[in-house]
Formats: C-alpha cells, sequence, structure tokens
C-alpha cells in the first residue's frame, strides 16, 4: 500500500500547500497530488514549487483535462516538470465535472473519446514521435512534435473518474487508476470495473495501480473531525457526484437538490449548513482507529494507494503527522 497528500484550494494559498506538502515527504508520503480545478489556483505553479523542494515523492495532477488544455500543453508541462524534478512526474487526467464545461460554453459531446484521443496524444509526443493524427476530437499535421528531449520517454498515465466508462477506461490504458471513492464505500465497485477494463484489453489487473481518491478528517473523536471545511467540502462536490457512488451509502441527487440551489443563490458557507450527517459517509472521518478501518476496507477492495484529501482534519499538519507516523507504518509494518 502507497499512501499519497492530495491538495486543493481548500488549503489556502499556494505557499501553505507547498508547506504542507514538504512536511509530508518528511512523514513519509510516496507522492503529492495536486488538484486542477477550474477558477481556482493552478497546479501547474504549485507543483513546480513543491518539486524543486522536495527530493522524493511523486508529483501529479489530479486532474487536467482535455477540454481546457490542449494534448500539446499538457505534453509540454509534463516534459519540463520532469526534466526539473529529475523524472518523477505523473500525469492525472479525465473529462472532469462536465457542469464546469458549461459554465464555460464548451461542449463535451465525447468526453470519453476526447480523453482517449488526448492520451493517446501526449503518449506520441513524450515517445518522439511525430504525432500526426487524424481522429475525432483532434486533428494534427505531422508538424506535432517535442522540440526538445523528454527525459522520460515513458511518463505514468493515470486516469480519472467515477462514471463506468471511464473507471473500465483506466484499467484498459492506465498505468493508473485515480478513481474517486467520495464515498469510501463505492471502492469495490471502481475497483471491479477498473479490473474488468484491464481484462478486456488483455492485459493484467494487478499493472495497474489504482490510486484512490478519498476525503479525510482525522482528529482525536469524531466531534472534532466535523469541520465546517469537511462541510462545505461535501456541499461543493456532493452535488457533482456520479449516482452510483452515492448510492453506495443510500444518497441521491435529491438528497444534494437544496444543498445545490442554496450553493447557487446564496454560496458555500450557507449551503454548507445544509450538509446532514448522512452525506458525511462521502468521507473519511473520525480519530486514528476509525481513518485505519477504513484504510483497511480500501486495501481490502483493491486499492494500492490512497490519496487522502482535504480537509485532512481541524489541524492539517497535525492530520499529515497522525497519517506519517501511526497510519502509514501500520500499513507498511505488517
Amino acid at each position: 500500500m502507497k499512501f499519497g497528500l492530495r491538495l486543493a484550494d481548500w488549503f489556502g494559498s499556494s505557499q501553505n500547500m507547498v508547506r504542507l506538502a514538504i512536511l509530508a515527504e518528511h512523514e513519509g508520503f510516496d507522492h503529492c497530488w495536486i488538484s486542477h480545478d477550474v477558477f481556482m489556483r493552478s497546479s501547474f505553479v504549485t507543483l513546480s514549487a513543491i518539486g524543486v523542494q522536495t527530493r522524493r515523492m511523486m508529483l501529479g495532477n489530479t486532474v487536467l483535462n482535455p477540454y481546457t488544455m490542449n494534448p500539446s500543453e499538457i505534453a509540454m508541462f509534463l516534459a519540463t516538470l520532469d526534466e526539473l524534478t529529475a523524472g518523477r512526474v505523473t500525469l492525472g487526467i479525465s473529462a472532469g465535472a462536465l457542469e464546469y464545461l458549461d459554465w464555460l460554453g464548451l461542449e463535451h459531446p465525447r468526453p470519453l473519446t476526447r480523453t482517449k484521443e488526448c492520451v493517446d496524444l501526449v503518449r506520441k509526443l513524450l515517445s518522439g514521435e511525430r504525432a500526426k493524427y487524424s481522429g475525432r476530437e483532434f486533428i494534427w499535421s505531422p508538424e506535432c512534435y517535442m522540440r526538445f528531449t523528454p527525459v522520460r520517454k515513458h511518463i505514468p498515465v493515470y486516469i480519472g473518474g467515477q462514471g463506468d466508462r471511464m473507471l473500465e477506461y483506466s484499467g484498459e490504458a492506465g498505468d493508473g487508476s485515480l478513481p474517486l471513492l467520495y464515498p469510501p464505500e463505492f471502492a469495490s465497485y471502481a475497483v471491479q470495473k477498473i479490473h474488468e477494463g484491464a481484462k478486456k484489453a488483455g492485459r493484467n489487473p494487478e499493472d495497474v495501480d489504482i490510486a484512490g481518491c478519498v476525503w479525510i478528517s482525522i482528529a482525536r473523536d469524531t466531534e472534532e473531525a466535523i469541520t465546517d471545511g469537511l462541510k462545505e467540502l461535501v456541499a461543493y462536490f456532493g452535488p457533482l457526484l456520479g449516482k452510483k457512488g452515492l448510492a453506495s451509502v443510500g444518497l441521491t441527487h435529491e438528497d444534494f437538490a437544496e444543498v445545490h440551489s442554496t450553493f447557487k443563490k446564496e454560496g458555500l458557507p450557507a449551503a454548507s449548513k445544509l450538509v446532514e450527517r448522512k452525506m458525511l459517509r462521502l468521507a473519511i472521518y473520525g480519530n486514528e482507529e476509525d481513518c485505519i478501518k477504513k484504510v483497511e476496507e480500501l486495501e481490502r477492495a483493491g486499492v494500492n494507494q490512497v490519496l487522502f484529501g482535504s480537509p485532512l482534519g481541524p489541524e492539517p499538519e497535525e492530520a499529515i503527522k497522525t497519517i506519517g507516523r501511526k497510519i502509514i507504518p501500520y500499513f507498511r509494518g505488517r
């Protein structure tokens, strides 16, 4: 079992995210992932800063999408950051939440096709090929090739998602998969779909590194772990999650209807006040023992890497130390 830290705007400034990442490397985390969400801080800047101040952790985005970014720009970023960090970069990619694309007026009729073609093109570019291409989403000339030689010709690609087709595709073509395990109980179904995709492609499912994204809030007791930050996270993203994921803990989009409409009309603080206790099941929260039990369930489901994300806890630094000194050694010592 490997462990990653997943940072996002919920932790405030880019300087603070860099500080938390450096602490995580010191505490034994294997990977640092930075969210790349529309209208929030750019993961490119934050990851670059983390890259030059760390030495061991692998670095990745969760996730870049092929609508707001062209495959050429994704390949340029990856190759440059890989050069800067001596080969410690991974790519997290998916179509992402389609509602964000609606905000931008971007049509998205074939999100899976666009993601597949983007992955193909990024891999071609990094390998040194001329990426002449004629697809449904991208049509490129022979002039599409890298003008410098990447440090590595193969950078691991982790494909994110929560829907069936994207999960299967991550097993079919990904070096790894980034399933959104909100809630954690969705893990068994997600892993099953990833493995099905791998088998259809003639691959050994064990060759796919399944890096499950979870929200966590760890504290001395359950009530202390239920922070305003946790409720805001659930209010913001809960209404956008997949139907099957929500159903794994008995939730529906209708449960979030009032939360979502309040967010649009009155903002996130007002919406978070409507978050019910049952909605908190989208996250892992509680004391050290509670969190270990949930991670054990993820391990039994077939998750290879756990990505601990927002809010971490009422005191993020202490949460990172607890994970690094208690949870990670618990799993590595068995």
